[in-house]
């Protein structure tokens, strides 16, 4: 499989057919995508059949809603609830889709650390994209800027997390006063990846605190570095063209979407899974 670098270096743009690639080809971008954290693929043209395929070709795919949940026909593509439906059109009963609102999203990853199988992030834009924008970070170059003594500091931090959270740019106090603190789950900030990549595992909007703080002392850390760790150098902008692939790593970069007004017109899928139990070993044979 052949792929190229975006002028930022990081940014992978693989040259692959993904309706008819093997098993060994989308191993591949695992590979890419645990090495520079995002790699996206143009002009696919992929039936929710095939999606599922490789969607399910990846370990443990993550399941939003079960067929038995009342969200499951309003979200779920597919038949088993992998795949599902990001877009403010409006199904047959008047129900919109995943994140459908016009609004911006927050910078959000999709709690890798909670959602066991949420390592990559996958995306594909079915239609009415054109004109939308989505934002990634790649927290491996921006740990590298860090000065040495922030290293220092920073370095054996561990990062309770919350969610049960919109991440509506518009999001209210109520739902933020409504979101589900995960004490038991103590993530390390410098975060070490199958590749032996070391970034930050870190997302402000769903940020409590440091394990050992109070949220008030974890935040006068926690805010200025997640605005250096953001700045647009470590930051890759995607103009969005029907027939977009995305995938992204969610333990070492953070994404957002942009203010987009056709909402309702705008259909992306959306999954979740995670990398191949021998990654270690692909990486090590490539």
């Amino acid at each position: 499989m052949k792929y190229s670098l975006h002028k930022n270096g990081w940014t992978v743009y693989a040259d692959i057919d993904l309706s008819t690639a093997s098993i060994e080809d989308l191993h591949q971008l695992a590979i890419l995508c645990a090495n520079y954290t995002i790699v996206k693929v143009r002009n696919q043209q992929l039936t929710i059949e095939r999606e599922a395929e490789i969607v399910k070709s990846y370990k443990d795919p993550y399941i939003l809603f079960k067929p038995d949940h009342p969200k499951f026909k309003h979200t779920a593509l597919d038949t088993e609830g992998y795949i599902g439906r990001v877009t403010g059109k409006l199904d047959e009963y008047g129900v919109s889709g995943i994140a459908g609102h016009n609004e911006g999203m927050l910078w959000h990853h999709e709690s890798p650390a909670e959602r066991g199988q949420s390592s990559i992030a996958w995306l594909y834009s079915e239609s009415g994209t054109e004109g939308s924008v989505t934002i990634w970070n790649n927290s491996i170059i921006a740990f590298d800027a860090l000065p040495n003594d922030t290293k220092e500091k920073i370095k054996d931090l561990k990062v309770i997390q919350y969610t049960n959270i919109t991440q509506n740019s518009n999001r209210s106090q109520e739902n933020f006063n409504n979101r589900k603190i995960h004490d038991h789950i103590k993530t390390p900030l410098v975060y070490t990846n199958q590749a032996n990549k070391t970034g930050l595992h870190f997302s402000l909007t769903q940020f409590e605190r440091f394990d050992g703080m109070t949220r008030e002392e974890s935040l006068e850390i926690a805010e200025p570095l997640f605005k250096f760790i953001t700045q647009e150098q470590f930051c890759y902008m995607h103009e969005w063209l029907d027939g977009d692939v995305s995938l992204s790593d969610q333990w070492l970069g953070v994404h957002k979407r942009v203010q987009f007004s056709n909402m309702t017109t705008r259909m992306v899928h959306r999954a979740t899974f995670d990398y191949p139990d021998h990654l270690v070993y692909l990486l090590s044979s490539s």
